[in-house]
């Protein structure tokens, strides 16, 4: 299968599971609703729950083990990405083209939206009686993890361009999420110690990998491909890869981290499955 097919099928699933639980828990109209699904339903690309699932199949367990955990992790970070645009953050509009859910629902309730998806996500895992899952979102989410990155992102704006600061922000923000993802489908997978320790190497080498793409595409892409203003980094004087390294030096740490992942891929027997391609795509995309 090619990797967009196999991506377009499981968006498609991940919809439609994502669809079947807010239309059984969340049927009242009220504003607080139709915000989270706003936010839902906004053409996400889905690519955390997808990794996830690619994980548990390539552990050797079939996708519906991974369901619960990959709707978990995509709630969570639907939530980031409302806070995200809070004008208290990074003061954004448009989100994938849309304005974004303060512009549309009013800065109080985008807040409480985001709060409400972060605690759906930790009942859907607690549903499943697997605090080890729970534990891996709660390591990631927290104040040790995409907050803290949040957090050293918006104290980084007009600082003098850091190594150390932005490896700091990528990792945390963006790559502690993505190595979540990885592991939650292994661990749903119940995949032995080395396993599970190659797939969370792979996932923070992609994953710092996908934020330096992001950054390098937000200085060559269009407005109309990121379906947000182009150049919003350099405009809010952001500590991103580019600013600090160069944008050739940038793309040559996307190639090398995405040959570093994948050989922790090939360093342990795994059931075949797209991961390595996916990994390919996450860093070669344009959007």
């Amino acid at each position: 299968m090619q990797i967009h097919d196999y991506l377009a099928e499981q968006q498609q699933l991940i919809e439609q599971q994502l669809q079947h639980h807010f239309q059984h828990h969340y049927t009242e109209n009220s504003v607080l609703n139709r915000a989270i699904k706003y936010s839902i339903f906004n053409g996400g690309k889905r690519i955390r729950p997808i990794l996830c699932i690619a994980a548990t199949e390539c552990c050797g367990a079939d996708e519906e083990h991974a369901f619960p955990s990959a709707l978990a992790i995509e709630l969570f970070h639907c939530s980031t990405l409302i806070h995200d645009d809070l004008p208290c953050m990074d003061d954004d509009d448009l989100r994938r083209g849309k304005p974004t859910c303060h512009i549309q629902f009013g800065e109080a309730n985008a807040v409480l939206a985001g709060d409400a998806l972060i605690i759906e996500a930790f009942k859907l895992i607690a549903q499943q009686k697997r605090s080890e899952l729970a534990l891996e979102l709660a390591q990631a989410a927290g104040a040790n993890g995409v907050i803290a990155g949040q957090v050293a992102d918006l104290a980084a704006e007009h600082m003098t361009p850091s190594r150390e600061l932005v490896d700091f922000i990528h990792y945390h923000k963006t790559a502690i999420l993505i190595r979540a993802s990885i592991r939650m489908g292994a661990i749903a997978a119940h995949a032995d110690p080395t396993t599970i320790e190659a797939l969370t190497s792979f996932g923070e080498k992609i994953g710092i990998a996908f934020q330096i793409q992001d950054d390098i595409l937000d200085e060559t892409a269009s407005s109309e491909e990121l379906g947000k203003p182009a150049g919003s980094d350099r405009a809010q004087s952001k500590m991103t890869y580019p600013a600090v390294y160069g944008m050739e030096a940038s793309r040559k740490r996307v190639q090398s981290l995405t040959e570093e992942a994948i050989q922790h891929l090939h360093s342990v027997s795994l059931r075949p499955n797209p991961l390595e391609k996916l990994a390919n795509y996450l860093v070669e995309r344009k959007k």
